[in-house]
């Protein structure tokens, strides 16, 4: 494993690019949706409750075919609705959320978000099983696209390394970035809770005031959203960038991908190496490079300390550094790791025994 210094010239940012995260979702279709009057959307709700099995069966079909123009009126009639009318609503509700069709699938959406908080509990519930039923196809696919066509930008991170799980059921990560070419203001933020996986949130800030630029998003409209997903890691970027892509929320700065033509890229960088030095301080995941790269502006240099060549046993040790109570202690861990560089080492089964005692003793003299 070689340490090696690299200065990089910082570039413009840019987040309009596209990132194509999978294959497109189904293409939607729109059709013109007949609307009856709201008098005979009330009746044919109440039929939901008729004494007679064919009364409620038309009454249902009748609702399916009335589409968007009976919404509203479902929403509100669930409060007070029997069991078999809730179980009717519910059947409405997914006929349109799978029709294919987008106007339907909109007003499914909506409807079974309002219906999540219902008074009436079997409602809510059935409400909460439906999203969650289509968690990670119709209603992820639909978010994903809705963002990309508002400006934002979406980049997948399947766990690498030693995290990746096999099979189908692969853990799949989502960063959204809102920048510059943000169309859809705080409105649009509606549908970040609705991608499935989503870990990550970048937003444009301007660094000296430290002032939220993405177009339309405010501070309040973000404390809402934190609300919503208090899981998500929201940080911010200033104007210039590096150029890299990177595993999130994970504890040593990784590069997994270097695109061309990025400073990283001009800087010779390479997927695998490790970051662990930004102008002398140190880095220790991602977002630590994430939040010095924002302190920079387009054309300054700066300089990276970067460990090349990493194998596990190594990187094994490196994740460990981030765990360690005791600043200091993390720092000469480091520092006899890199005593080593330069030529082909092993991190022994000693040495990372050693790590997590000396983690345990220095928590157990503190408390």
């Amino acid at each position: 494993m070689r340490r090696i210094l690299v200065h990089c010239l910082i570039g413009v940012i840019a987040f309009s690019a596209d990132v194509v995260i999978a294959d497109d979702p189904p293409a939607v279709q729109k059709s013109a949706i007949p609307k009856p009057p709201p008098e005979e959307i009330e009746q044919w709700i109440r039929d939901l409750n008729a004494p007679e099995f064919a009364k409620r069966e038309a009454a249902t079909r009748q609702l399916i075919a009335a589409g968007p123009a009976a919404a509203e009126l479902l929403v509100k009639a669930t409060p007070a609705s029997s069991l078999e009318a809730t179980c009717r609503i519910t059947t409405i509700l997914r006929a349109w959320y799978t029709s294919g069709k987008e106007e339907l699938i909109d007003s499914a959406e909506v409807a079974l978000e309002q219906l999540v908080e219902s008074k009436n509990r079997h409602m809510a519930g059935r409400a909460v099983a439906t999203l969650e039923q289509y968690a990670t196809t119709i209603r992820h696919e639909r978010a994903i696209a809705q963002i990309k066509q508002l400006g934002g930008t979406i980049e997948e991170s399947r766990s690498p390394g030693r995290l990746r799980i096999a099979g189908p059921d692969e853990m799949r990560f989502f960063m959204v970035i809102l920048g510059r070419s943000w169309r859809g203001g705080e409105e649009g933020l509606k549908y970040l809770p609705r991608v499935s996986g989503l870990t990550q949130l970048y937003l444009l800030q301007d660094p000296p005031t430290g002032k939220i630029v993405t177009p339309g998003v405010t501070q309040d409209g973000i404390d809402q959203l934190r609300r919503v997903l208090p899981a998500l890691t929201i940080d911010y970027r200033g104007p210039a960038f590096l150029g890299v892509k990177a595993m999130a929320n994970v504890t040593i700065c990784r590069i997994d991908e270097v695109p061309d033509d990025t400073p990283a890229a001009r800087a010779k960088l390479e997927a695998g190496d490790v970051v662990i030095g930004f102008d002398d301080k140190p880095v220790t995941s991602f977002q630590d490079l994430v939040k010095l790269i924002g302190t920079k502006q387009p054309g300054d240099v700066i300089k990276l300390d970067v460990l090349r060549g990493a194998d596990e046993n190594e990187m094994d040790a490196l994740e460990r550094i981030k765990g360690l109570p005791d600043p200091e202690i993390a720092k000469g861990f480091l520092d006899k790791l890199r005593e080593r560089l330069g030529k082909k080492i092993d991190v022994t089964q000693e040495d990372r025994r050693d790590a997590r005692r000396v983690g345990r003793n220095t928590t157990t003299a503190k408390t």
